[in-house]
């Protein structure tokens, strides 16, 4: 086997361990700014409610 070979599957591997982690911190992301709507999303809720009374 090649040194070159070798080589490419230990970045490969590297590679793959940083995507996995990229998607798992993407997909907090995505949990954190959806909360964040839904908060938002009561605020003006609750904003309407308190000028029609």
């Amino acid at each position: 086997m090649s040194e070159n070979y070798r080589f490419y599957k230990l970045k490969m591997a590297e590679l793959r361990a940083c995507l996995a982690g990229s998607a798992e911190l993407r997909r907090q992301m995505k949990e954190l700014l959806a909360a964040v709507a839904r908060c938002e999303a009561m605020w003006t809720l609750e904003d309407r409610i308190e000028k029609n009374r």
